[in-house]
Protein backbone atom coordinates (compact mmCIF):
# COMPACT_ATOMS: atom_id res chain seq x y z
CA UNK A 1 0.00 0.00 0.00
CA UNK A 2 2.68 2.46 1.13
CA UNK A 3 4.73 1.72 -2.04
CA UNK A 4 1.53 2.36 -4.15
CA UNK A 5 0.83 5.48 -2.44
CA UNK A 6 4.75 6.53 -3.30
CA UNK A 7 4.18 5.33 -7.34
CA UNK A 8 1.23 7.55 -7.49
CA UNK A 9 2.61 10.89 -5.72
CA UNK A 10 5.68 10.27 -8.11
CA UNK A 11 3.44 9.73 -11.30
CA UNK A 12 1.50 12.86 -9.82
CA UNK A 13 5.29 15.28 -9.59
CA UNK A 14 6.36 13.79 -13.36
CA UNK A 15 3.01 14.77 -14.62
CA UNK A 16 3.12 18.55 -13.05
CA UNK A 17 6.92 18.40 -13.98
CA UNK A 18 5.62 17.91 -17.90
CA UNK A 19 2.56 20.63 -17.84
CA UNK A 20 5.33 22.74 -16.22
CA UNK A 21 7.98 22.28 -18.81
CA UNK A 22 5.67 22.16 -21.53
CA UNK A 23 4.90 25.69 -20.65
CA UNK A 24 8.17 26.63 -20.33
CA UNK A 25 9.43 24.98 -24.10
CA UNK A 26 5.94 26.08 -25.76
CA UNK A 27 5.66 29.95 -24.77
CA UNK A 28 4.69 32.21 -27.79
CA UNK A 29 8.00 33.68 -29.63
CA UNK A 30 10.71 32.35 -27.03
CA UNK A 31 13.80 32.70 -28.63
CA UNK A 32 15.97 29.91 -30.29
CA UNK A 33 19.09 29.10 -28.67
CA UNK A 34 21.61 27.47 -31.25
CA UNK A 35 23.88 24.95 -28.90
CA UNK A 36 27.00 25.03 -29.91
CA UNK A 37 29.36 22.74 -27.72
CA UNK A 38 28.57 20.91 -24.56
CA UNK A 39 31.42 22.27 -21.90
CA UNK A 40 34.28 20.65 -20.54
CA UNK A 41 32.95 18.70 -17.33
CA UNK A 42 35.78 21.05 -14.96
CA UNK A 43 33.75 24.21 -16.43
CA UNK A 44 30.56 22.65 -14.71
CA UNK A 45 30.31 25.79 -12.78
CA UNK A 46 30.99 28.26 -16.02
CA UNK A 47 29.39 31.74 -14.70
CA UNK A 48 31.00 34.46 -16.67
CA UNK A 49 32.32 35.27 -20.69
CA UNK A 50 34.98 36.84 -22.04
CA UNK A 51 36.24 37.10 -25.58
CA UNK A 52 39.92 38.08 -26.31
CA UNK A 53 41.00 38.53 -29.60
CA UNK A 54 38.41 36.35 -30.74
CA UNK A 55 39.39 33.42 -28.07
CA UNK A 56 36.47 32.77 -25.41
CA UNK A 57 37.51 32.39 -21.61
CA UNK A 58 35.39 31.51 -18.96
CA UNK A 59 35.88 30.78 -15.09
CA UNK A 60 33.73 28.61 -12.22
CA UNK A 61 32.30 30.20 -9.61
CA UNK A 62 31.10 29.83 -5.98
CA UNK A 63 34.52 28.09 -4.32
CA UNK A 64 36.52 27.20 -7.45
CA UNK A 65 40.23 27.54 -8.35
CA UNK A 66 41.58 30.99 -9.13
CA UNK A 67 41.79 30.15 -12.76
CA UNK A 68 40.68 31.09 -15.76
CA UNK A 69 40.10 28.93 -18.50
CA UNK A 70 40.21 29.57 -22.41
CA UNK A 71 38.40 27.42 -24.79
CA UNK A 72 39.57 25.46 -27.71
CA UNK A 73 38.24 26.49 -31.08
CA UNK A 74 35.28 23.66 -31.07
CA UNK A 75 34.40 24.92 -27.13
CA UNK A 76 34.63 21.39 -26.12
CA UNK A 77 38.21 21.49 -24.61
CA UNK A 78 40.30 23.54 -22.39
CA UNK A 79 43.04 25.15 -24.26
CA UNK A 80 44.48 27.66 -21.66
CA UNK A 81 44.79 27.94 -17.97
CA UNK A 82 45.39 31.07 -16.25
CA UNK A 83 46.29 31.52 -12.20
CA UNK A 84 45.50 34.61 -10.78
CA UNK A 85 47.79 34.83 -8.31
CA UNK A 86 47.12 37.05 -5.04
CA UNK A 87 43.39 36.32 -5.25
CA UNK A 88 40.72 34.18 -4.23
CA UNK A 89 37.34 32.44 -5.40
CA UNK A 90 35.22 32.85 -2.46
CA UNK A 91 32.58 33.33 -5.38
CA UNK A 92 33.91 34.61 -8.80
CA UNK A 93 30.27 34.82 -10.76
CA UNK A 94 30.95 37.31 -14.25
CA UNK A 95 33.99 38.87 -16.25
CA UNK A 96 33.90 42.01 -17.77
CA UNK A 97 36.61 43.73 -20.05
CA UNK A 98 37.27 46.67 -22.20
CA UNK A 99 40.50 47.11 -24.61
CA UNK A 100 43.19 46.96 -21.53
CA UNK A 101 41.81 45.22 -18.62
CA UNK A 102 38.99 42.00 -17.92
CA UNK A 103 37.35 42.35 -14.61
CA UNK A 104 36.92 39.35 -12.82
CA UNK A 105 34.00 39.52 -10.19
CA UNK A 106 33.88 38.11 -7.50
CA UNK A 107 30.72 39.10 -6.38
CA UNK A 108 28.38 36.82 -5.16
CA UNK A 109 26.77 36.67 -1.80
CA UNK A 110 24.42 34.26 -1.83
CA UNK A 111 24.00 33.96 1.95
CA UNK A 112 24.07 37.50 2.58
CA UNK A 113 27.46 37.32 4.92
CA UNK A 114 29.08 40.00 2.73
CA UNK A 115 28.97 43.58 2.92
CA UNK A 116 30.10 43.83 -0.76
CA UNK A 117 32.62 42.31 -2.60
CA UNK A 118 35.81 42.75 -4.66
CA UNK A 119 36.65 42.80 -8.46
CA UNK A 120 40.51 41.82 -9.80
CA UNK A 121 41.69 43.73 -12.58
CA UNK A 122 43.89 41.73 -14.67
CA UNK A 123 46.08 43.13 -17.58
CA UNK A 124 44.68 41.66 -21.30
CA UNK A 125 48.01 42.01 -23.14
CA UNK A 126 49.84 38.99 -23.51
CA UNK A 127 46.86 37.06 -21.04
CA UNK A 128 47.39 33.63 -24.00
CA UNK A 129 50.92 33.04 -23.25
CA UNK A 130 50.62 33.26 -19.55
CA UNK A 131 50.57 30.65 -16.79
CA UNK A 132 50.11 32.87 -14.21
CA UNK A 133 49.33 36.44 -13.70
CA UNK A 134 49.02 39.53 -10.70
CA UNK A 135 46.43 41.42 -10.78
CA UNK A 136 47.06 44.92 -11.59
CA UNK A 137 44.71 46.62 -9.02
CA UNK A 138 42.07 45.11 -7.12
CA UNK A 139 38.77 46.85 -6.62
CA UNK A 140 36.86 46.48 -3.46
CA UNK A 141 33.33 48.01 -2.76
CA UNK A 142 30.87 47.57 0.18
CA UNK A 143 27.21 48.39 -0.52
CA UNK A 144 26.42 51.79 1.42
CA UNK A 145 22.66 50.87 1.82
CA UNK A 146 23.70 47.22 3.02
CA UNK A 147 21.28 45.13 5.25
CA UNK A 148 21.41 41.97 6.76
CA UNK A 149 19.17 38.77 5.37
CA UNK A 150 18.18 35.02 4.87
CA UNK A 151 19.76 32.74 2.51
CA UNK A 152 18.08 33.64 -0.59
CA UNK A 153 15.66 35.80 0.70
CA UNK A 154 17.32 39.49 0.23
CA UNK A 155 18.39 41.77 -2.21
CA UNK A 156 22.35 42.00 -2.04
CA UNK A 157 23.73 38.91 -4.39
CA UNK A 158 25.32 39.71 -7.26
CA UNK A 159 26.25 37.89 -10.50
CA UNK A 160 25.81 40.59 -13.33
CA UNK A 161 29.26 43.16 -14.17
CA UNK A 162 29.89 45.10 -17.35
CA UNK A 163 32.09 47.90 -18.40
CA UNK A 164 30.49 51.29 -19.40
CA UNK A 165 32.02 54.19 -20.25
CA UNK A 166 35.26 54.59 -17.41
CA UNK A 167 32.77 52.54 -14.37
CA UNK A 168 32.15 49.44 -13.45
CA UNK A 169 28.05 48.74 -13.77
CA UNK A 170 26.61 45.93 -10.72
CA UNK A 171 23.46 44.83 -11.09
CA UNK A 172 21.99 42.51 -8.22
CA UNK A 173 20.34 39.66 -8.14
CA UNK A 174 17.37 40.39 -5.96
CA UNK A 175 16.03 37.69 -4.38
CA UNK A 176 13.74 38.56 -2.39
CA UNK A 177 11.52 40.93 -5.12
CA UNK A 178 13.25 39.90 -8.27
CA UNK A 179 13.99 43.02 -9.49
CA UNK A 180 17.73 44.60 -10.02
CA UNK A 181 19.65 47.49 -8.50
CA UNK A 182 22.41 49.00 -10.74
CA UNK A 183 25.48 50.28 -8.64
CA UNK A 184 28.58 52.07 -10.55
CA UNK A 185 32.13 51.52 -9.80
CA UNK A 186 35.15 53.50 -10.66
CA UNK A 187 37.58 51.17 -12.69
CA UNK A 188 40.42 53.63 -11.60
CA UNK A 189 39.83 53.83 -8.02
CA UNK A 190 41.89 51.18 -6.39
CA UNK A 191 43.61 52.03 -3.07
CA UNK A 192 40.15 52.31 -0.79
CA UNK A 193 36.82 50.76 -0.38
CA UNK A 194 34.15 52.12 -2.17
CA UNK A 195 31.27 52.70 -0.70
CA UNK A 196 28.47 52.19 -3.37
CA UNK A 197 24.77 53.02 -3.50
CA UNK A 198 21.97 52.56 -5.88
CA UNK A 199 21.50 54.43 -8.91
CA UNK A 200 18.29 53.05 -9.51
CA UNK A 201 16.37 49.87 -9.47
CA UNK A 202 14.46 47.83 -12.28
CA UNK A 203 11.60 45.38 -12.99
CA UNK A 204 14.05 42.43 -14.30
CA UNK A 205 10.97 39.74 -13.47
CA UNK A 206 13.56 37.25 -12.47
CA UNK A 207 17.35 36.72 -11.19
CA UNK A 208 20.08 38.49 -13.29
CA UNK A 209 22.87 36.06 -13.65
CA UNK A 210 25.06 38.03 -16.52
CA UNK A 211 24.92 41.25 -18.13
CA UNK A 212 27.09 42.63 -21.56
CA UNK A 213 27.25 45.92 -22.79
CA UNK A 214 27.74 46.55 -26.65
CA UNK A 215 28.91 50.83 -26.99
CA UNK A 216 28.21 50.38 -31.02
CA UNK A 217 24.55 50.10 -30.06
CA UNK A 218 24.44 51.24 -26.42
CA UNK A 219 22.36 48.29 -25.37
CA UNK A 220 22.73 46.42 -22.10
CA UNK A 221 21.83 41.90 -22.87
CA UNK A 222 21.16 40.23 -19.44
CA UNK A 223 20.23 36.71 -19.09
CA UNK A 224 18.62 35.43 -15.89
CA UNK A 225 15.83 32.79 -15.14
CA UNK A 226 12.99 32.45 -12.92
CA UNK A 227 11.50 29.47 -10.71
CA UNK A 228 8.36 28.45 -11.28
CA UNK A 229 7.07 25.28 -8.44
CA UNK A 230 8.44 22.78 -10.47
CA UNK A 231 10.52 24.27 -13.04
CA UNK A 232 11.14 27.22 -14.55
CA UNK A 233 12.17 29.36 -17.47
CA UNK A 234 15.35 31.88 -18.55
CA UNK A 235 15.16 35.11 -20.15
CA UNK A 236 16.98 37.62 -21.59
CA UNK A 237 16.31 41.32 -21.46
CA UNK A 238 17.88 44.02 -24.05
CA UNK A 239 18.08 47.68 -22.79
CA UNK A 240 19.21 50.93 -24.15
CA UNK A 241 21.50 52.68 -22.01
CA UNK A 242 20.81 56.99 -22.41
CA UNK A 243 22.46 59.63 -20.27
CA UNK A 244 24.26 56.74 -18.49
CA UNK A 245 21.77 54.82 -17.23
CA UNK A 246 19.59 52.03 -18.62
CA UNK A 247 16.62 53.04 -19.93
CA UNK A 248 14.23 50.71 -18.95
CA UNK A 249 11.17 52.03 -21.03
CA UNK A 250 13.16 50.90 -24.49
CA UNK A 251 13.43 47.28 -22.83
CA UNK A 252 12.90 44.20 -24.88
CA UNK A 253 12.05 41.28 -22.89
CA UNK A 254 12.15 37.37 -24.60
CA UNK A 255 11.95 34.07 -23.09
CA UNK A 256 14.71 31.61 -24.08
CA UNK A 257 13.75 28.33 -25.86
CA UNK A 258 15.74 26.09 -23.57
CA UNK A 259 15.40 26.43 -20.09
CA UNK A 260 18.36 25.67 -17.58
CA UNK A 261 21.04 28.06 -15.11
CA UNK A 262 21.68 30.17 -17.79
CA UNK A 263 25.02 32.15 -16.06
CA UNK A 264 27.23 34.45 -18.38
CA UNK A 265 26.33 36.18 -21.71
CA UNK A 266 28.48 38.15 -24.25
CA UNK A 267 28.03 40.16 -27.22
CA UNK A 268 29.95 38.08 -29.78
CA UNK A 269 29.54 40.07 -32.89
CA UNK A 270 27.00 42.29 -34.57
CA UNK A 271 23.53 40.94 -32.88
CA UNK A 272 24.21 37.53 -32.00
CA UNK A 273 24.68 36.40 -27.98
CA UNK A 274 26.89 34.12 -26.98
CA UNK A 275 25.92 32.52 -23.64
CA UNK A 276 26.55 29.53 -20.56
CA UNK A 277 24.78 27.37 -18.85
CA UNK A 278 26.24 25.10 -15.48
CA UNK A 279 25.21 21.78 -15.59
CA UNK A 280 21.82 20.98 -13.72
CA UNK A 281 19.60 17.69 -13.25
CA UNK A 282 18.13 18.82 -16.94
CA UNK A 283 21.23 19.40 -19.00
CA UNK A 284 25.37 19.55 -18.99
CA UNK A 285 27.00 22.66 -18.74
CA UNK A 286 26.71 24.03 -22.52
CA UNK A 287 27.91 26.71 -24.83
CA UNK A 288 25.43 28.42 -27.23
CA UNK A 289 24.21 31.40 -29.52
CA UNK A 290 21.32 33.94 -29.55
CA UNK A 291 20.38 35.78 -32.71
CA UNK A 292 19.18 39.18 -31.53
CA UNK A 293 19.54 41.65 -34.63
CA UNK A 294 15.60 41.28 -35.87
CA UNK A 295 15.03 42.45 -31.79
CA UNK A 296 16.80 45.04 -32.12
CA UNK A 297 16.12 46.19 -35.50
CA UNK A 298 12.16 45.91 -34.71
CA UNK A 299 11.58 45.01 -31.40
CA UNK A 300 9.98 42.02 -32.31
Amino acid sequence: MIIKRIISVLIAVLLLSSCSMAATYFVRKTLYVDILAYMPKYLNETSGLAVIDGDVWTQNDTYGQNKLYRLDHDLTGIAQVVTINNSRNCDWEDLAQDQQFLYVGDIGNNLAKRKGGVIYKIARKGLSQQQAVVPTAVLNYQYSDFKKGWFNKHNFDSEAITVVGDQLWLFTKNWKDEKTKLYQINTAETDKVQYVKPVAEYPSKGLITGVDYDPQTATLAFIGYRKNKYLGYSFIWLVKVKNNKPDWSTGIYKRLGIYSQWEAIHWYGAGRLLITAESNPLNKAMIGIVDVQKLLDTGE
